[in-house]
């Protein structure tokens, strides 16, 4: 285990060469801000502090679930898992250190126990001889069909519309198209092929229609969500605004993944910095410049990027 996190530590090392120490100092100064504020929503209501191991926990099996190395690595050694499990663990260590310099022993020793536990969830594996099925969405929009062939993503949906629908006297409704954009997000945690970018005519056309189709489909499957939150306390006009937002982050956890494509590590440390950015105006409209700076960022840097695989 010991090899092991030494092995992934250089690696981390390596990849945040490649951001640069000019992102690097701008993604600080954003985590800065970001603990900041995350330090005062804990001092203002203590019981969030009980949403961590929650957090932890999706984050450990989310992780977990979307490695590309999980049949070499029981190979490698048959205690793999015990391996990923504290990885995690480490990785959740500002939230648990936050935690504890507040005097939250209980919470912090839940989210310990939730990046722990992560890796030995089960996943569901579809066998090789099992039919394939086929999906309302087109071939191209890929992320889509692989995620709703998974239940979390469909159960997901059912529980946003049910809440929504629940309690669509009260501004829920709103909220649940909040958390279906940002559980859209992960389906672009993982980078594809090099051919499957390379077979459009250029960059900037495989951008375009990369962010079309995604924010298309978002549309389509948020109409439900979209009624019942116009019909709610929150009106049409907070439901522009809670629609825009979710636009926003899912354009920029498109950006994000090819922005330094195809590293996977990378670019998801990149969207969920860029997540964090897009919150960020929600609590203090002052940050919204900075939003305004990271989209073109990562507008620029994904074209740049993927240029790379077009040979003129």
């Amino acid at each position: 285990m010991r090899a092991y996190l030494r092995l992934r530590l250089l690696v981390l090392g390596r990849l945040l060469a490649e951001v640069g120490w000019v992102r690097l100092l701008l993604l600080g100064g954003m985590l800065i801000v970001a603990a900041g504020k995350l330090l005062e929503l804990l001092l203002a209501k203590p019981q969030l502090q009980w949403a961590a191991p929650a957090l932890g926990l999706s984050l450990s099996w989310s992780g977990y679930r979307q490695r590309t190395d999980l049949d070499f690595l029981p190979i490698v050694s048959p205690r793999y898992k015990t391996w990923l499990s504290v990885e995690s663990a480490l990785l959740l260590g500002p939230v648990w250190g936050l935690l504890l310099g507040l005097g939250h022993f209980g919470a912090a020793l839940a989210t310990v126990a939730a990046g722990l536990l992560g890796p030995f969830l089960p996943l569901g594996r579809k066998s090789a001889t099992q039919r394939r099925r086929r999906s309302l969405f087109r071939s191209d929009a890929f992320e889509w069909v692989s995620g709703f062939r998974r239940p979390v993503l469909g159960l997901g949906w059912l529980a946003a519309v049910g809440a929504a629908a629940w309690q669509h006297a009260t501004v829920v409704p709103a909220g649940a198209l909040l958390a279906w954009s940002l559980l859209l997000t992960t389906l672009y945690a993982i980078p594809e092929p090099s051919t499957m970018v390379t077979g459009y005519r250029g960059p900037v056309a495989f951008g375009r229609r990369k962010l079309l189709l995604a924010l298309g489909l978002y549309l389509l499957t948020a109409l439900p969500l979209l009624g019942l939150a116009g019909l709610s306390p929150a009106g049409w006009g907070g439901t522009l605004g809670a629609l825009l937002w979710s636009l926003l982050v899912l354009s920029l956890s498109i950006l994000a993944k090819y922005a330094f494509y195809p590293h996977a590590t990378l670019l998801r440390l990149t969207q969920a910095g860029a997540i964090t950015m897009a919150l960020l105006p929600l609590l203090d409209a002052a940050y919204a410049p900075l939003l305004a700076a990271a989209l073109g960022g990562l507008l620029w840097k994904s074209r740049k990027r993927l240029q790379l695989y077009w040979h003129a």
